[in-house]
């Protein structure tokens, strides 16, 4: 019974530790700024997530829901300025904490970079992914 270990709804530790499958930051004309998969993933399925995020939050309104659900998980995204912060987590997670926890993120590359901006995520992509 020792060895016995619960089927886990998250498919590495990584993302176990933050509930997310993925995280991108994308600017409105569509340029992935920052794309970190906690999860393993083919270089097709990553291409397929980036253009259906690309499909799905660009063009919607700023008053719709920031949650799209897609499959196996969902897409939760909030908008900073001129950038996009998108979230993949299960279906099962609770959306608030997905929200809570991009605005932490930002709060901390704010703190970091004093007024982050996206410039500061392209020419510092180094740091911000240690963030």
């Amino acid at each position: 019974m020792a060895d016995y270990a619960p089927p886990s709804k998250f498919k590495s530790k990584a993302s176990a530790a933050c509930g997310w499958n993925f995280i991108v930051l994308m600017s409105r004309q569509g340029k992935i700024r920052l794309s970190e998969f906690f999860s393993s993933y083919s270089e097709s399925e990553k291409r397929r997530i980036l253009r259906d995020i690309a499909a799905d939050v660009l063009p919607r309104q700023a008053k719709m829901c920031n949650i799209i659900e897609k499959g196996e998980y969902k897409f939760v995204y909030r908008r900073y300025a001129s950038l996009y912060f998108v979230a993949g987590c299960p279906v099962e997670m609770n959306e608030l904490i997905v929200l809570e926890q991009i605005h932490l993120f930002v709060e901390a590359l704010d703190g970091y970079f004093n007024s982050v901006c996206e410039l500061d995520l392209v020419f510092s992509l180094h740091k911000s992914l240690m963030i």
